[in-house]
């Protein structure tokens, strides 16, 4: 067996410091991305961003809204929301969102729907429209050159609306959504937004005022089995369950 002299060691030693001093100025250079879902559009474009909306209420008909408050869909866009993104957000040359939403209540129509205005001209990604199933898939590319960098929206979203009341919508997780810039693919965040069609964005309180348990009840319980809960669901992460991407030019 071969012996290992220390200056070989040292050198090994040095070479693995760097390679993880690399990795590290790589994720940071790269920046974490966050995705949110901006209700209301208004102040939003490519490097803009406003105020980002957690719920919106809007009336329809009216100035922003042309659903007729009729209960079926006519595959029209009525309304706009934002697929917005913001934190580090270099000039992207790819990116993809994964929206999910309700399709009772709204589908995803053109025109209205604009999956390049972060990448004008790239090539794009998205769900044929309308779309009426949950989750709608969008995304652009550029095979040459980068977009444009700075907080702003990703993705303009037409809704076609068929029903009052309030939509929520989540985007899923990566590789379903991404952002990659020429400093790589981009650690990102999720968050929601919700819309309230003809409703109001108050969360109606469920049943009463809960009565909490004492202080020595809570610790005489076994949580054995919330343990077992966690380690299931953790295992479930972990299996990568994800939908499946459904591109078309």
């Amino acid at each position: 067996m071969k012996k290992v002299t220390a200056g070989a060691l040292a050198v090994a030693m040095v070479l693995l410091g760097s390679w993880v001093l690399g990795e590290q100025k790589s994720a940071q250079a790269q920046g974490t991305v966050n995705f949110d879902i901006d209700p209301e559009i208004a102040e939003n474009d490519a490097d803009t961003l406003g105020t980002v909306e957690d719920c919106y209420e809007v009336t329809c008909p009216s100035a922003n809204c042309t659903w007729d408050g009729s209960s079926s869909f006519n595959d029209a866009s009525d309304y706009q929301i934002d697929i917005v993104v913001s934190g580090g957000t270099q000039a992207p040359t790819l990116y993809y969102a994964s929206l999910n939403f309700d399709s009772n209540k709204v589908h995803i129509a053109e025109p209205g729907t604009n999956r390049l205005i972060k990448l004008p001209g790239a090539f794009p990604y998205g769900a044929p429209l309308p779309d009426r199933v949950s989750p709608y898939d969008a995304g652009a590319e550029y095979f040459a050159g980068e977009g444009i960098a700075g907080d702003g929206t990703l993705v303009r979203v037409g809704l076609d609306i068929g029903a009052s009341g309030v939509v929520a919508f989540s985007l899923n997780a990566a590789p379903l959504t991404e952002y990659k810039s020429d400093a790589g693919i981009h650690p990102i965040t999720l968050d929601s937004g919700r819309l309230a069609i003809n409703d109001s964005c108050a969360i109606p309180p469920v049943g009463g005022m809960a009565e909490l348990p004492a202080v020595s009840e809570l610790a005489g319980r076994n949580y054995v089995g919330l343990a077992g809960l966690a380690a299931v669901a953790a295992a479930l992460v972990a299996g990568g369950w994800y939908a499946r991407r459904r591109w078309s030019r």
